[in-house]
């Protein structure tokens, strides 16, 4: 019952993020700060037996589809699972800032007709040059571009960049890229990395994270524990990075450990070999090893998210619903299942029904989810 009951809190205690973020609206907001990992109460409160599990464990997913696919196939996906955030890309909108406030407003009226307890996150990556889902003027150069003109001229460029998506009815920019950049071999990094030293990089990402507050939307700090030491591109096959320990620490940890420093509100684990942090020998994002760090070495209290669960090196192994219940039990707060087919998408949520003892925890409750019958 004790171990139920944290669990319990710890799930609130998520949901209530992706309130607080969806509220972020004043140009300079106070960092958004939870205790995931609940402490351990005096007293324990009674088990609300209302407590609604499908509704919060729909809360932790992020969905995506093809642009061809059209509201009527991703409502019912929606309204049945309480999904927690939606992640558009250009082809689903269009482009156009009008666009994705079209999509906003629509999710947001969605939550409010179902009663949900919570919103409806907003999410896409607006990094900056080639990838920016939204073309617009607001949208910033590549980090490296933006890199030249220092911690100032980055926070007002993503300050720029914060007020549009912000306006755009976007709650949750999946940027900046936290990633230093040491390996000519990287194929999906790239300009995307503010550049190639950590003592460059770090204060930049902080300056990132600050500006995008000062818009009024939310920073998620990527590719955790870093992509760009490692040759490949995880979307082909997963990469491993050699770098040791000490090495990490040295050049890969620091732009993470200002991006926290910041207030960062999220933290995207992807899909990287590192059996320097870890001997469990699994990408990232599975690994508790590597996961626990955030909290454990750089005191992180936002959300943990995954990266997309359906990249080309995970998928070659796993499949989206295992993807799933691997990343619940490595630590992640939020799965970005990635698909283009929601129904796939539902099979992942679905399988919580299915975990194995090392989840109970989740799924200490039946599941009354018609998806799970």
């Amino acid at each position: 019952m004790r171990g139920q009951t944290l669990s319990q809190l710890g799930l609130v205690l998520v949901v209530i993020l992706l309130s607080a973020l969806v509220s972020i609206g004043q140009p300079s907001r106070p960092r958004v700060a939870v205790a995931v990992a609940a402490p351990s109460p005096v007293s324990e409160p009674p088990v609300d037996q209302s407590w609604d599990l499908d509704a919060d464990i729909g809360a932790l997913m992020v969905i995506s589809w093809k642009g061809t696919i059209g509201w009527p196939t991703v409502r019912p996906l929606l309204l049945a699972n309480h999904i927690g955030g939606v992640l558009l890309f250009t082809p689903n909108f269009g482009g156009s800032p009008a666009g994705v406030r079209a999509w906003s407003d629509q999710l947001q009226t969605l939550a409010s007709e179902a009663c949900q307890e919570h919103p409806t996150l907003v999410m896409l990556d607006e990094e900056g040059g080639e990838v920016a889902n939204v073309k617009a003027s607001f949208a910033p150069p590549w980090p490296v571009v933006m890199a030249s003109g220092g911690p100032a001229r980055v926070r007002q460029l993503e300050g720029i960049n914060g007020s549009g998506l912000r306006s755009a009815g976007v709650d949750l920019n999946l940027a900046p890229v936290a990633d230093v950049r040491t390996n000519q071999a990287d194929a999906i990094i790239g300009g995307r990395s503010f550049g190639a030293s950590p003592a460059l990089v770090a204060p930049l990402v902080g300056a990132a994270v600050q500006g995008l507050h000062d818009g009024g939307v939310g920073a998620t700090l990527k590719h955790f524990p870093g992509l760009g030491g490692a040759a490949g591109d995880p979307h082909v096959a997963i990469p491993t990075d050699s770098e040791s320990e000490p090495t990490w620490e040295k050049v890969q940890m620091p732009g993470f450990q200002t991006g926290v420093a910041a207030g960062a509100d999220a933290v995207m684990v992807t899909a990287v070999y590192v059996p320097g942090l870890s001997r469990d020998r699994l990408p990232a994002m599975f690994s508790a090893q590597v996961v626990s760090r955030l909290r454990s070495q750089l005191g992180f209290e936002g959300v943990i998210m995954s990266d997309s669960l359906s990249m080309g090196g995970i998928g070659a192994r796993w499949s989206l619903p295992q993807a799933s219940v691997m990343a619940l039990a490595a630590g992640n707060d939020m799965l970005l299942l990635g698909s283009a087919d929601p129904s796939y998408e539902a099979q992942a949520i679905a399988r919580r029904c299915a975990s194995p003892p090392s989840l109970a925890i989740w799924t200490g409750r039946s599941c009354t989810n018609r998806l799970c019958e």
